[in-house]
């Protein structure tokens, strides 16, 4: 029972594995299928003139074609022919399908007329990417990009729709999986992956080292929030120019002192910056330690107390990167999870297409959770989103329904699949069948020749008295 469920499994997953299309008229033509998926190959433009051809792989031959009737495919279980535009198609394609293809026309007296070949490769494609960017000391900025599966993948480049230039590439070039962009480069990162049978890609809003937020904390209470290793600008008040004096204190500790425009003492200098001309500081390098409680105190030229406020900062690790990992379900619905690397309080969404998701489109999940499940036929353009309250990175990809695309192959899919399992299960059954024969057959034999020695005892016992008598 195992087998047969590991069996089912099988056939369910790779049915809905990516077709390719090959043009393999012209001899010598290289094609290429995807591991688990499809292939369809157009071998010839029309078959009315060909009175018998044979396909062969590597000299065996699996098609035998006379006038439009196929008298022999020994692969019918996973491949499709069809005589009225001489097509060929294979499924579920493994390693083993790899190899050379050769097409044997015959004329009316059965001598060959001609011979081309193809040459198929089965290569995996490309599940998924994912994008890693780190900054260094002096600003550079380290992207990686790597790829879940996929034979032989090739890495490209794009910032905001063209190729990287020299003048923004530290390290690296269009072509490597590691690069290293110069200080200040920012704008649309895209990261392409591709092989022959698949061609994925990763986009991240990619800024300048140190993620820079600004806060209005002007209102009391208000609540600021600033970027791990990031800075955050915050507005005190309006004018500094009549108020003779003011102190800011975090978490009751005075870090600033200030009277008549003229910083008194700063405990922090190394990392904050104070403008009196307009009442901002900028808190730099921001650690776990600056979250807290913030308190501008201002005092008149008596040196009275006037007015406090407070604001409350919060520091959060940004999102860096986005993981998008999508998979084919038994009824033909779409599993999606968003994964972020990095980032606190992650905030999910969707959208397809540029719209948000639809309960016409959602099997399970909704808008704001990180994994949801498509219903049967959705594709377009998924988008998922993940914020929070310093960065926002989102990752594309474009979603085809699981299954077949071309109308009409499905439900011949579908009887060959059946076909395939119902084959299976005949087989097992005349297994068991010979094997209880084999066992009837041992166990009459045993008594046949129980039979024979009980009949040679009796005879032996009467030979002695026939001889007396």
């Amino acid at each position: 029972m195992e087998a047969v469920l590991g069996l089912i499994v099988m056939l369910l997953g790779l049915s809905h594995g990516v077709e390719t299309h090959c043009d393999g008229r012209q001899d010598g033509a290289q094609c290429y299928g995807a591991l688990g998926g499809s292939v369809e190959i157009k071998l010839m433009d029309s078959t009315s003139k060909i009175p018998r051809y044979h396909l062969l792989k590597n000299s065996l031959k699996i098609l035998d074609v006379r006038k439009k009737k196929i008298l022999s495919n020994i692969i019918q279980n996973r491949s499709l022919f069809f005589p009225s535009n001489g097509t060929f198609r294979l499924n579920y394609l493994s390693r083993t399908d790899s190899g050379n293809y050769s097409l044997k026309t015959f004329d009316s007296d059965g001598k060959a007329s001609d011979e081309q070949t193809l040459h198929l490769f089965v290569q995996a494609p490309v599940s998924s990417v994912l994008l890693v960017s780190e900054c260094l000391s002096q600003g550079e900025r380290r992207v990686s990009c790597s790829s879940e599966g996929g034979d032989s993948p090739q890495y490209s480049w794009t910032l905001d729709g063209r190729t990287l230039t020299d003048a923004e590439l530290l390290s690296g070039n269009n072509e490597t999986n590691v690069i290293t962009l110069k200080q200040h480069v920012s704008g649309h990162l895209v990261c392409s992956v591709r092989n022959n049978v698949s061609n994925v890609f990763i986009e991240h809003r990619m800024s300048t080292c140190g993620v820079e937020t600004y806060c209005d904390g002007r209102q009391d209470g208000a609540r600021c929030y600033g970027a791990l290793g990031g800075s955050v600008e915050i507005k005190l008040m309006d004018s500094t120019s009549k108020i003779p004096r003011y102190h800011l204190l975090k978490n009751s500790l005075k870090i600033l002192d200030v009277r008549k425009k003229k910083i008194l003492s700063n405990i922090i200098e190394h990392k904050f910056l104070f403008f009196p001309s307009n009442g901002t500081f900028r808190l730099n390098y921001l650690s776990r330690t600056d979250s807290g409680n913030y308190s501008l105190k201002t005092f008149d030229s008596d040196g009275k107390a006037s007015d406090e406020q407070t604001l409350h900062l919060f520091v959060q690790a940004p999102v860096s990167s986005v993981l998008l990992v999508s998979e084919c379900l038994s009824q033909g619905e779409r599993r999606v999870s968003c994964s972020s690397e990095g980032g606190d309080s992650p905030q999910y969404s969707w959208t397809l297409d540029g719209h948000t998701l639809t309960d016409a489109e959602l099997l399970s999940g909704n808008n704001e959770s990180n994994i949801i499940t498509l219903k049967q036929n959705v594709s377009g353009r998924l988008v998922c989103s993940v914020r929070n309250n310093v960065s926002n990175v989102f990752i594309e990809h474009r979603m085809s329904t699981c299954g077949d695309s071309i109308s009409g192959i499905q439900t011949s899919r579908w009887v060959y699949e059946n076909n395939s399992l119902l084959m299976c299960g005949l087989r097992a059954v005349v297994v068991i069948l010979l094997l209880i024969g084999i066992s009837i057959y041992f166990a009459w034999k045993k008594k046949k020749h129980d039979k024979a020695e009980v009949s040679a005892e009796e005879r032996q016992t009467a030979n002695p008295q026939e001889l007396t008598v």
